[in-house]
């Protein structure tokens, strides 16, 4: 039924990569709207592959339950891509329906779950200290464990040292299960004592090694089970099968150099589509070149990986996670099945940092934001820069893709992209606020 009423027939015309919609809908949509919007959101992706920013994308909007806007460039309507840190919102979702079930609290402190945690050491100017508090389960959900990335600060350091060892070792063929590595991540010293700052880093692969242990199983195994199946997110995990490889996308890479020429070795995938004749005919120097190398201990994604990384580790196509954001904007419910309770997913809707945390921010895209639960959470629409609801929440990743739920509006935003180290927040804000131009 219509806000008037009555039932609305919602159809969407066919534009070139673009889904035909033809069903009846609650709200009524204003079709020639939404097919401007989305013809304007190409156009904005058509501007930065030009300057040579990305080779392609993939974008979808869903809304009222309905993909109102799909569109591939240069890729593969089934191409899969790697999310890296979108992973982290589906281990958010993996460690709620634990603490749904009462089997997880994120009062209770990590060495209680892994015991190699209990006695953390930070590192400060003058040297070690003991930590004054325990690192809480909470800790890890909003980053507030002191738990780093691999960086070139002091206390990125030691974690550097260890990761480039790792990753050594993935080269030569020996793997580290996701067990051993986190057992190897407490022997490293903290950047601060838990809660007292945000910094981005290892909590969510944390996270992973706890689920884990308390669901007594690997943690690909609990989410194949407990979100992908019932979801029908059946191209989605922590490898490629090699009946479709042909479907992965090259993975690029952001330029450090001053090399400013086509990179002539690439040879982009069959889901590439047409990223290979761009790439010829660009007409502006690329500022990205194919990756020839692998971080924060992943595999080529070939083969069933020892470590699990719930904080990166995860391939997935545009369909696929497009199911999951819908999930999300529709309070936990997804494919006929739900995955989370309602109350659960509302939590995901506050953010869990204090006044004093959220000023420790330091990523630019994330301004006028709050975080926890691994994802941003809408706050301030003036320093953000964005259309959108107090309570929006969603993350993105280190190749690109980024995604929006807004369960208020059951509105969601994914899109797809594929060049390591990419970071565009204008774009990603002229993205974001032409596709809520067609909420009614």
């Amino acid at each position: 039924m219509g806000k008037n009423g009555a039932d609305i027939c919602f159809h969407s015309e066919y534009k070139t990569g673009c889904e035909i919609i033809a069903q009846k809908g609650y709200f009524i949509m204003d079709t020639n709207r939404i097919n401007r919007a989305a013809d304007d959101m190409e156009a904005i992706l058509q501007e930065e592959i030009a300057s040579g920013g990305v080779p392609g994308a993939s974008f979808a909007v869903q809304y009222h339950g309905q993909t109102v806007m799909r569109r591939h460039i240069n890729y593969k309507p089934d191409a899969i891509f790697r999310v890296y840190s979108m992973s982290k919102p589906i281990t958010a979702v993996a460690a709620h329906i634990l603490w749904e079930r009462g089997q997880l609290d994120w009062l209770t402190p990590l060495s209680y779950y892994l015991p190699e945690f209990a006695h953390m050491k930070v590192l400060t100017d003058s040297g070690l200290e003991e930590a004054n508090r325990p690192i809480f389960l909470l800790d890890l959900l909003r980053m507030t464990s002191g738990i780093v990335y691999p960086d070139s600060d002091l206390p990125g350091q030691p974690m550097q040292a260890l990761f480039d060892r790792i990753q050594k070792e993935i080269a030569n063929g020996k793997q580290t299960s996701t067990q051993e590595l986190c057992r190897l991540i407490a022997q490293q010293p903290l950047a601060f004592h838990p809660g007292e700052r945000w910094r981005y880093g290892l909590s969510c692969d944390v996270m992973g090694a706890v689920i884990e242990k308390v669901a007594d199983q690997p943690l690909s195994a609990f989410m194949e089970k407990e979100i992908f199946e019932p979801l029908g997110m059946s191209d989605t995990g922590f490898y490629v099968p090699e009946e479709k490889q042909s479907r992965f996308t090259t993975l690029y890479e952001v330029k450090t150099d001053a090399q400013t020429e086509t990179d002539a070795a690439a040879k982009p995938n069959a889901a590439d589509g047409p990223v290979s004749q761009a790439m010829a005919e660009g007409s502006s120097p690329l500022r990205y070149k194919e990756a020839t190398s692998r971080h924060l201990c992943l595999t080529e994604c070939l083969t069933p990986p020892a470590f699990a990384s719930g904080g990166a580790g995860i391939v997935s196509t545009l369909d696929d996670y497009v199911k999951f954001a819908d999930m999300l904007a529709h309070y936990g419910v997804g494919n006929g099945h739900r995955i989370l309770g309602r109350k659960t997913v509302e939590c995901f809707e506050h953010g869990q940092l204090d006044e004093a945390q959220q000023k420790t921010i330091y990523f630019d895209h994330i301004r006028g934001y709050n975080y926890g639960n691994f994802m941003r959470v809408y706050d301030d629409r003036t320093a953000s820069g964005c259309s959108g609801d107090p309570g929006e929440f969603g993350w993105d990743g280190w190749t690109g893709p980024y995604f929006l739920a807004n369960p208020k509006e059951e509105f969601a935003f994914v899109l797809m992209l594929q060049v390591g180290g990419y970071s565009h927040p204008e774009m990603i804000r002229r993205l974001r606020n032409t596709a809520y131009s067609i909420v009614e």
